[in-house]
């Protein structure tokens, strides 16, 4: 057993840096999630404030409900930016025809212990997507 000495520490070494690792991934992954989940609250309000704005003369003329590209844009980024949120990017967009409008917003999470382990600088991108029709109710 003399040749054998010391093999515990080496071992609880090893154990220990695989310990913090997943640690860290763990931390940067709720985290990442934490974000994802706020995105998702983000887009999901933009999206209704933009699908709130239809073109009412098109409206009143048709009686079909559609639209207003520049008053549905124009609402959901007031709805953005009324949050409390740092965004690396935000893209509306509607379908064909103004019957529909989607809300991508993009933002980063800076890596904690992972940037130790991995090496790399680069931010993690989070983003959320969320689609909205509007609606004639009788």
């Amino acid at each position: 057993m003399r040749g054998e000495q010391g093999s515990i520490t080496i071992w609880m070494v090893g154990l220990t840096l695989l310990i913090l690792a997943l640690g860290g991934l763990a931390i940067d992954y709720w985290r990442a999630l934490a974000l994802q989940r706020e995105l998702a609250a983000v887009a999901d309000s933009a999206v209704l404030a933009g699908a709130s704005g239809i073109d009412e003369a098109h409206y009143r003329a048709t009686g079909e409900v559609i639209l207003d590209r520049d008053r549905a844009a124009s609402l959901a980024a007031r709805a953005v930016a009324a949050q409390d949120v740092a965004l690396v990017g935000f893209v509306v967009d509607f379908a064909p025809g103004g019957v529909s409008v989607t809300v991508v917003v993009e933002a980063e999470v800076e890596l904690g212990l992972l940037r130790l382990l991995t090496g790399e600088d680069d931010p993690l991108t989070v983003s959320a997507r969320a689609t909205a029709y509007p609606l004639r109710v009788p």
